[in-house]
């Protein structure tokens, strides 16, 4: 029995609009523009469960986190976060409750963290404002989410300022103050990419360890695909502000479908130096995400593209069990 989302977003859309110089606007330019960021993602991410999404810089992985966790205001679409709608008819009860539960860790914890506060100052922050008037529970849970990120024993951090912690440590406080409110959604936007590769095992360890133990629900965003088979449990591959190809971790990884996601896997690195994966060339990059492509948006730079891709956009289809994929090389069985 599938068990409901903990949160899920149907059509997601952010556009920015593109503020025109006043002598485009005398020369008659008075189309409105858009920057489209996220343009219509659909996701579900159950408790327990680590979705990876992945894409290059400019995909919109980024925004499509800030937007699920409503940092950036949505333009369109729907989230829904257990069950409760986030966007229609949102009640400030079901508001403030989503604050506590959905948490980030950002990419640079040198950027996260307040020079200024000590780790005990920085961790309790989020525990003040929704634990208000009930001290001895927020110490509780402030060292047990110390404890949990891996920062023992807890009191030995606990006066120290940013400058004295190193950059794993340093990620490990970022992690314990977004956990301390014990969420159920967890943001994690390139939570690795600035720490030294002997430490990165340590902090994707600690992800899985909330997702199984704790029973996060996990949204893990990075350009890295040899991390997200250690730790997520699907991935979706993001282009131009859509998603192309979902599936089971293993299964986009060993088995893709989309060109794009077959170019991403073959410029992972292969231990030995003996590449034992195709390898596909991509010729460019990212189109302009103001003037998208008609039809596919990766046809420009797909070395199988068609006639077909350059006119009609392909849909999100059910290509093989559990797997999906917006391509026209691929047939599609009917979506259970």
């Amino acid at each position: 029995m599938q068990t409901e989302p903990v949160i899920e977003a149907r059509n997601l859309r952010k556009w920015y609009p593109v503020h025109r110089h006043r002598l485009a606007s005398l020369l008659g330019r008075r189309e409105p523009e858009f920057v489209k960021a996220v343009d219509g993602v659909n996701l579900a991410i159950g408790a327990g469960e680590i979705l990876g999404l992945v894409g290059e810089s400019g995909s919109g992985k980024s925004t499509t986190g800030m937007t699920l966790l409503k940092l950036h205001a949505p333009t369109g679409g729907d989230i829904s976060f257990q069950g409760l709608g986030l966007l229609a008819n949102e009640t400030r009860s079901v508001r403030l409750a989503f604050r506590r539960q959905a948490q980030i860790v950002f990419q640079n914890p040198y950027e996260a963290l307040n020079p200024r506060y000590t780790v005990a100052q920085s961790v309790g922050e989020p525990l003040a404002i929704h634990f208000r008037g009930q001290p001895a529970l927020q110490r509780e849970m402030l060292l047990r989410a110390m404890q949990r990120a891996g920062l023992l024993p807890a009191a030995s951090y606990l006066e120290r300022y940013p400058h004295q912690l190193s950059g794993g440590q340093l990620q490990r406080v970022a992690i314990a103050r977004a956990i301390s409110v014990e969420p159920r959604f967890l943001v994690a936007d390139e939570p690795v990419s600035m720490l030294d590769v002997s430490i990165r095992a340590g902090i994707l360890n600690l992800l899985r360890h909330f997702a199984s133990d704790l029973r996060m629900a996990i949204l893990y965003i990075s350009h890295d695909l040899s991390t997200m088979r250690h730790v997520c449990t699907t991935i979706a591959v993001m282009y131009l502000g859509r998603i192309i190809e979902t599936g089971p971790a293993d299964t986009v990884l060993d088995a893709p479908l989309h060109p794009y996601t077959r170019a991403l896997v073959g410029a992972v690195p292969v231990m030995g130096g003996r590449r034992t994966r195709p390898h596909t060339k991509l010729v460019g990059a990212l189109p302009d995400a103001i003037r998208l492509p008609r039809g596919c948006r990766f046809h420009p730079r797909c070395p199988q593209a068609m006639e077909v891709c350059r006119v009609q956009e392909p849909v999100l289809q059910r290509a093989a069990t559990d797997h999906d994929v917006a391509c026209h090389l691929h047939g599609s069985l009917p979506m259970s």
